[in-house]
């Protein structure tokens, strides 16, 4: 059997990022030994240890963060243990310096989904590009997110790197261009591989309804917009339904009960996947937000700070499109008047169904030879 090892944003305490490994590892099981790198680096840590260790610190954060410090641990085991559970990391952690030394583990190492190759992102780390080892690799749907390498006072260095892949493919259009452009080579461009793994198959992991009734879930990458939070609110007293929120340390310098929110009590992926799932209504602010409303068949919303659709994210435009959803966007200055009432049109999606094929032939030629 192959050995293959991912090497992605396991580490982030992010919904999008942890439910996108979990589902190219389950992808890649049938072609051999799948791991899941336990890779980390100290912006990560910088960016996610945020509960406090001794009692005078928890007290201090606790009167600072609207008491939330107990809902802060609870989320903090809450990812935990879905990285321990599902994406099977346990023992020791990986920094770059490290990974040199583990390389000959595996015959085959895969780097992606999400924004791995994102130069400009606050934990991006180079070990992303696996200059770290000479094995087989694979790149499986990295996204550039909204930066170009071309802009990098590094980009000849990120260059020569990418080149060593074996397989290049890339998330977005974008990226494609981008890649394509540097390397002199073919890019491939498939989906994220949440849309490989299947709904029936998120929809066994969504626990049964945590809410009793109806309500509306808001989720957020970061809820730092009073504008797009104030829009929730609003759509709340219309319906007189509640709004159900989560991830404690998004609300370390905001209460949400400002807004009359709820802060449900556990997070991470698990919680949100049963949370998005059951939900009457839903208004996202993420990629993945939109992409698991999608597939769970929701009433959504995209949330959005542009004036016009033209300067949303490239990568939030492109999965619009995708999936047909350009009536369901709501910005601050949207000149249109949004009709909330307005059911979302599921139909049979062949564009889909098309880049579905494209990636799982890609993923087979990559690492099924």
């Amino acid at each position: 059997m192959v050995n293959i090892g991912i090497i992605t944003l396991s580490a982030s305490y992010n919904c999008g990022s942890m439910l996108q490994s979990y589902a190219l590892k389950e992808i890649l099981k049938q072609y051999g030994n799948v791991e899941i790198i336990n890779f980390s680096s100290d912006a990560s840590h910088a960016m996610y240890d945020f509960v406090p260790n001794t009692l005078m610190e928890k007290m201090i954060l606790n009167f600072k963060c609207h008491g939330i410090v107990n809902k802060l641990i609870q989320e903090t085991k809450s990812y935990k243990d879905f990285q321990k559970d599902f994406l099977d990391i346990r023992g020791k952690e990986y920094f770059n310096k490290d990974l040199a030394d583990i390389a000959e583990k595996y015959d085959v190492i895969v780097v992606g989904s999400d924004q791995v190759w994102n130069v400009c992102m606050t934990d991006f780390d180079e070990a992303f590009f696996c200059n770290w080892t000479n094995k087989k690799k694979v790149a499986y749907a990295p996204s550039l997110g909204g930066h170009d390498i071309r802009d990098s006072k590094d980009k000849d260095k990120y260059t020569s790197y990418i080149n060593k892949f074996d397989y290049l493919s890339v998330r977005e259009k974008t990226g494609k261009e981008c890649l394509e452009d540097i390397t002199k080579r073919n890019v491939v461009k498939v989906l994220d591989p949440t849309l490989l793994y299947g709904d029936d198959n998120w929809l066994k992991l969504a626990e049964k309804p945590l809410i009793n009734g109806d309500y509306i879930f808001y989720y957020s990458w970061a809820y730092c917009y009073e504008e797009l939070k104030n829009i929730v609110k609003k759509r709340s007293m219309e319906t007189g339904l509640p709004v159900y929120v989560i991830d404690a340390h998004k609300w370390m310098n905001y209460s949400y009960k400002n807004y009359g929110f709820k802060l449900y009590e556990k997070s991470g992926p698990e919680a949100f996947l049963s949370l998005m799932a059951n939900a009457k209504e839903c208004f996202v602010e993420s990629f993945h937000g939109m992409l698991f409303a999608y597939m769970f068949k929701r009433d959504f919303w995209l949330l959005d700070t542009h004036d016009s659709y033209n300067e949303i994210d490239a990568r939030l435009r492109e999965l619009i499109g995708l999936l047909h959803a350009e009536d369901r966007i709501v910005t601050i200055h949207g000149k249109n008047t949004i009709d909330f009432e307005k059911p979302f049109k599921y139909r049979d999606n062949m564009e889909l169904h098309s880049m579905r094929e494209i990636s799982r032939e890609y993923i087979n030629e990559a690492i099924g030879k």
